[in-house]
């Protein structure tokens, strides 16, 4: 009966660790909760930017006569997208065509985009190019009855 009784009354005398419990345990896991978001919304971002830079250095390519220009475009286009998606600007496309200039009537464009996307806080460890690296790749046929 003693020890029933140490046990009640030590029962009784425990106060007041709920709240640091819960601000310990909410810490803990909202910190990697957190991390996870902002890096998941790196490579999202990513993502994004890949698809809408190998879709229109495509086009670009399959519209534009001179290559010189079509590749100063492209450049131009690629540094706003990488920019807008708040990516460090960088030489990610690669171009192939079936035909020479890639403007050739049937001929086919592909463009194939590699972007490195950095993790948040881990730069200085893993260096900046970071582990991940998102990748799209899109081709355009050129039109057969172009002028």
């Amino acid at each position: 009966m003693n020890a029933v009784r140490r046990t009640a009354r030590r029962l009784r005398e425990d106060r007041g660790n709920a709240v640091v419990e819960f601000v310990v345990l909410s810490a803990a896991l909202l910190i990697p909760s957190l991390y996870l978001v902002l890096t998941l919304g790196s490579v999202q971002a990513a993502v994004f930017a890949a698809d809408t830079i190998s879709r229109d250095a495509a086009r670009i390519h399959a519209v534009e006569p001179d290559p010189q220009i079509a590749a100063e475009r492209t450049a131009r286009h690629t540094d706003l997208v990488l920019e807008d998606f708040g990516l460090e600007p960088g030489d990610v496309v690669e171009i192939r065509c079936s035909e020479d200039p890639c403007s050739s009537p049937g001929g086919t464009v592909v463009a194939t985009v590699r972007i490195p996307v950095p993790v948040p806080g881990l730069g200085p460890i893993l260096g900046d190019d970071g582990p991940i690296t998102v990748g799209a790749s899109h081709s355009v046929p050129v039109d057969m009855h172009r002028a």
